[in-house]
């Protein structure tokens, strides 16, 4: 379980340096939150 904790913090940094560093990426990674949080929503 501590591992999944690690991972999912891992992956939350490189989301947050992809979209400080990478141009256009804000636009794909809040695409995709929309998606996944429309699809919860249901």
């Amino acid at each position: 379980m501590r591992n999944f904790y690690k991972s999912v913090a891992a992956m939350v940094l490189v989301t947050i340096l992809t979209v400080l560093y990478v141009p256009g990426a804000d636009d794909y990674v809040e695409l995709t939150f929309q998606q996944y949080l429309g699809r919860a929503a249901r």
